[in-house]
C-alpha cells in the first residue's frame, strides 16, 4: 500500500548516529512504527464500522481511530524543533495504551463466547494440572509481595530499554525497537479477538484454596491494575511474557547492562503471570511463540514498511 512506503533513509552507522542530533535523524518520513499503528487503527475502524449497532460509544471509537491516523499523517509535516522531534520519537506512547484501553469494549462484544474452557484443557492435558492451583503450594505472601511490583513493572521494562537508546543516540536502534514494541502489541491485541478469554483468576477462583495475600502493596497494586485495565479479555496470548521476551531479547543485543537486569526481573514477571492467576501456562506458551514470530518476521515487516533496518553490527551498552 502505496501510503505507507516512502524513501528510505540512508543507512546510519553507530558511530554517526552517536554524533547526530535527534531532529537530523528523521523529521519529514512516517516511521515504521508510525506505519503499523495506521494499519491497525484501520483495521479496528473497519471492525467497529461492520458492527458499530453493537458497539457502545461507537462514535467516540470511530472518532479516536480517525485522529490517529490523521496525527500520525500529518506529523511528519510539522515544523523541526525539539518538542516536535520528541513527539516523533515517541508518540506511540499516546497511541497504544488507548488501543489496548478500548479492548474493554470491543473484545466481548464482538467476541462475546470465551474460550476458557479450551485453554483450561489444553494446560490440564499438557501438565496434568491447573498450574495456578498447583502453584499454591509454594504461596506465601512475601513471595507474591515481589511477584506482584515485578508484574507491576511490565510497561516501564520496555521504555527504559528506549530510553537508553534514545539517550545514547542510538537512533536507528531506537527506532527499530520502538517499530519492536508497536508490532508486538498489536500482534497480541489481535489475538484476543482470535481467542477471547479472561482468565483463571476468574474461571478458576471457585477451586483456589488460598487467596493471595502480600504484606504491603501488593493488594493497592492489584486493585490499580485492575482500576487501569479494566475486565479484559486478554489472557491468551500473554502480552506480558511476549513484550518482556522481546525486551530481554533487544536488551541482549543493544544494551548487555540492562539485559542482566532483566534477566532477573523479566524471568520473575513471565512466572508470575501465572502464580498471581493472570494466565493459563498456555498463554505463556503462546507469548513465547508470539515473540518468536515477531523477532523473526520484524526485519522483513519493517524494510516494508518505512525506514531499511541496517543489519551492521552495532556496538553494546
Amino acid at each position: 500500500m502505496a501510503i505507507f512506503r516512502y524513501k528510505p533513509l540512508n543507512h546510519y552507522d553507530f558511530e554517526n548516529t552517536m554524533t547526530m542530533k535527534a531532529d537530523e535523524f528523521y523529521v519529514k518520513r512516517l516511521r515504521s512504527a508510525d506505519s503499523i499503528i495506521i494499519i491497525y487503527q484501520l483495521l479496528m475502524l473497519i471492525l467497529i464500522l461492520l458492527n458499530y449497532t453493537r458497539i457502545a460509544h461507537h462514535t467516540a471509537f470511530i472518532t479516536l481511530h480517525l485522529g490517529a491516523v490523521l496525527f500520525l499523517l500529518l506529523m511528519p509535516r510539522w515544523p523541526a524543533n525539539k518538542g516536535t522531534t520528541l513527539m516523533r520519537f515517541w508518540s506511540p506512547l499516546l497511541v497504544v495504551p488507548l488501543n489496548f484501553s478500548e479492548l474493554h469494549f470491543l473484545v466481548h462484544t464482538l467476541r462475546p463466547n470465551d474460550m476458557d474452557t479450551l485453554l483450561i484443557k489444553i494446560d490440564q492435558a499438557l501438565l496434568g494440572v491447573h498450574p495456578t492451583i498447583w502453584l499454591e503450594k509454594i504461596t506465601f505472601p512475601l513471595l507474591t509481595e515481589y511477584l506482584q511490583i515485578v508484574y507491576s513493572t511490565f510497561y516501564f521494562l520496555p521504555l527504559i530499554l528506549a530510553f537508553l537508546l534514545y539517550r545514547n543516540r542510538r537512533y536507528e536502534e531506537f527506532d527499530f525497537f520502538a517499530f519492536i514494541m508497536v508490532f508486538g502489541f498489536y500482534l497480541s491485541y489481535l489475538g484476543y479477538f482470535l481467542v477471547p478469554a479472561i482468565g483463571p483468576r476468574y474461571t478458576l477462583s471457585h477451586l483456589q484454596h488460598i487467596q493471595l495475600k502480600g504484606i504491603f502493596f501488593a493488594p493497592l497494586i492489584r486493585h490499580t491494575l485492575d482500576t487501569l485495565e479494566n475486565i479484559q479479555r486478554d489472557a491468551f496470548p500473554s502480552g506480558h511474557t511476549a513484550m518482556t521476551v522481546l525486551t530481554m531479547y533487544y536488551a541482549a543485543k543493544y544494551h548487555k547492562k540492562y539485559f542482566y537486569i532483566l534477566l532477573v526481573i523479566g524471568t520473575s514477571l513471565i512466572f508470575s503471570t501465572v502464580y498471581l492467576r493472570y494466565h493459563y501456562m498456555v498463554d505463556v506458551m503462546g507469548g513465547l511463540v508470539l515473540a518468536a514470530l515477531v523477532i523473526a518476521g520484524a526485519p522483513l515487516v519493517y524494510q516494508r514498511t518505512g525506514i531499511r533496518f541496517s543489519g551492521a553490527k552495532q556496538s553494546k551498552g
